[in-house]
């Protein structure tokens, strides 16, 4: 159900704790090691089939991982292709996967040292000079650079030996560094084949039907509805399991019953009461859903009419009730946006970096206080009770576009978010879209109202205020934004994301994130409507060894995000 973007940040988890730009990255990295790649179990029994199941509608014949997500056939990121470095959005805590360790050379040059004994799929060996034409192909092939990493301060990616790449930047910036090693959930920056994607020369056409790859699997079959990988024999993963099947459900709904009949055996949805409607039904039905973001009202503030003005914004955040909207949609499960989480906080962040001298600057639900606002700043209202433009101009009716399809939750916070503006005169109706029209849509702008979730979580707020709000994010209308999904940017957003990532002293970084913080709040670009878990779903009939609160060893990625890799890594059969 989600794009989610999150590698931004952690090159600022120790940095924000105060150590020295030179220290954010032990040779070691045990500092910020996660679960192991290959775990040991005393007793296992090999085999089985794997089967995923969501609702991603008809299925693209195409494993390109540098097409849009929504474009890729599942399974291209959590199967097939990988990273250096996968990064826990939960728990901060990354995993060795085609890079090993990570060295500073100085402030400027980050050595990456890459897994040595690693073949691709065809037998041809991996090595250094793979990661370096990936990134520099990515430099040649700009529409192939999701997360504009070279519009970054990356200077040049250089292979200094069979197993050493250097990362030269052009300015110190921690955060930056780390981002580019790893990418986004939904957009990672995946290692390709040399010989094999030198003489691509369309790559964002490509389909490439027969990946090569290092992943633990590759590809047997294809259809529109189902894609099955079998266990990859040259891999340096060594999954317990076979295979694993992807297919697509016509709804949530019927994912869920395969889950409950034991035809599924994980899947990726925000089920309405789990309490009650999944985890009653089994002792082995099982959800493992970790807040690291938030849903948020977008208003796309290039849109015509009121959306760029900020009074008009502000009326509408007064006017949401976000506690109201939270238990509509997920019956206590998840929190609403109130409090410090109103300035795009996600919860865990609200204690450390949200100060008491901005509560004051908080919105708290009131008709009447957004309908005073609207007042004070010229809006009239009809005899029929519409909202009028100062001019007199009644406003037209508008939309609240959401994906799918059968995403309840969504559907239910936007109808009650359409219900809701009727308090201000404002007459809007929900828009559902499949997902790739719903991403192409919010991507380049083509909307007023939207409902989606953030980008860049972690354990302090920079990832993601600089997917919200940093420049290089933006585009007009019509140009595709890679995050600033709302077309808002501000000078003291734009000063304070770059010196916080020119940083290492925590009290610097702290006040500029509170800086931050007091624009959202005032300006209101977007408007925090609850939290949103990773909702990961699944049942232990068959395999056990899943991720969970008491072993988040990934932080319940989707079933067709690399997270999940370690998922089809782990699990195996129940003895």
């Amino acid at each position: 159900m989600k794009l989610h973007r999150r590698g931004k940040w952690l090159g600022a988890i120790l940095a924000g704790a105060g150590l020295s730009l030179t220290l954010v990255f032990l040779p070691s990295m045990g500092a910020s090691m996660g679960a192991a790649t290959t775990r040991p179990a005393t007793t296992v029994t090999p085999g089985g089939t794997f089967y995923s199941s969501q609702a991603w509608g008809t299925l693209a014949d195409n494993f390109n991982p540098y097409v849009a997500s929504a474009s890729a056939a599942p399974g291209t990121h959590s199967c097939l292709y990988q990273s250096l470095f996968y990064v826990n959005g939960y728990t901060g805590k990354y995993t060795p996967m085609l890079g090993t360790k990570l060295t500073w050379k100085s402030p400027l040059e980050l050595d990456v040292t890459t897994r040595s004994g690693v073949e691709w799929s065809d037998g041809t060996p991996f090595t250094a000079a793979d990661v370096a034409f990936t990134f520099n192909y990515l430099k040649t092939n700009p529409t192939l650079d999701l997360n504009a990493i070279w519009k970054s301060s990356l200077k040049s990616v250089t292979a200094t030996s069979p197993n050493t790449v250097a990362f030269k930047f052009s300015k110190p910036d921690t955060p930056e560094a780390v981002f580019i090693l790893y990418g986004t959930d939904g957009a990672q920056t995946d290692i390709l084949p040399q010989h094999i994607w030198a003489s691509i020369t369309s790559p964002a056409t490509y389909a490439n039907a027969t990946p090569v790859v290092t992943g633990p699997f590759t590809v047997t079959s294809f259809s529109t509805t189902s894609v099955v990988y079998t266990k990859n024999p040259l891999s340096w993963m060594k999954p317990y399991i076979d295979k694993v099947v992807f297919s697509s459900a016509d709804s949530n709904t019927t994912a869920e019953l395969g889950l409950e009949n034991g035809t599924v055996d994980m899947s990726y949805d925000a089920i309405t009461d789990p309490k009650a409607t999944f985890l009653a039904q089994s002792p082995e039905n099982h959800i493992f859903w970790p807040i690291a973001d938030m849903n948020y009202l977008y208003i796309n503030t290039m849109a015509k009419g009121p959306f760029s003005d900020v009074n008009f914004r502000k009326a509408v955040a007064y006017d949401m009730n976000p506690t109201f909207l939270a238990q509509r949609a997920y019956f206590g499960a998840l929190p609403g946006g109130t409090g410090g989480m109103e300035a795009a906080l996600v919860p865990g962040q609200v204690k450390a970096w949200f100060p008491r001298s901005l509560k004051s600057l908080e919105w708290t639900h009131s008709v009447k206080t957004a309908r005073a606002i609207l007042k004070a700043a010229g809006y009239k209202w009809s005899s029929s009770g519409a909202l009028e433009s100062p001019k007199g101009k009644v406003y037209p009716t508008y939309k609240v576009l959401i994906g799918g399809p059968g995403w309840t939750d969504y559907i239910s916070q936007a109808e009650n978010i359409a219900n809701e503006l009727k308090y201000l005169g404002i007459t809007a109706t929900v828009e559902q879209e499949v997902w790739s029209t719903y991403f192409n849509d919010f991507s380049l702008g083509k909307y007023t109202f939207l409902l989606c979730w953030g980008n860049g979580n972690g354990p302090t707020p920079y990832g993601q205020y600089f997917y919200l709000f940093s420049p290089s994010e933006n585009a007009p209308i019509g140009k595709v934004a890679n995050g600033d999904y709302e077309r808002f940017t501000s000078p003291t957003i734009t000063n304070a994301l770059a010196s916080y990532a020119s940083s290492s002293s925590h009290s610097v970084q702290l006040a500029d994130m509170q800086a931050i913080e007091k624009v959202v709040l005032t300006e209101v670009p977007v408007v925090a409507i609850s939290g949103r878990g990773n909702w990961l779903v699944y049942q232990t009939r068959t395999f056990t060894g899943f991720p969970s609160a008491s072993d988040p060893y990934n932080d319940g990625s989707a079933s067709d995000a690399e997270g999940s890799m370690l998922t089809y890594t782990y699990v195996h059969l129940n003895s």
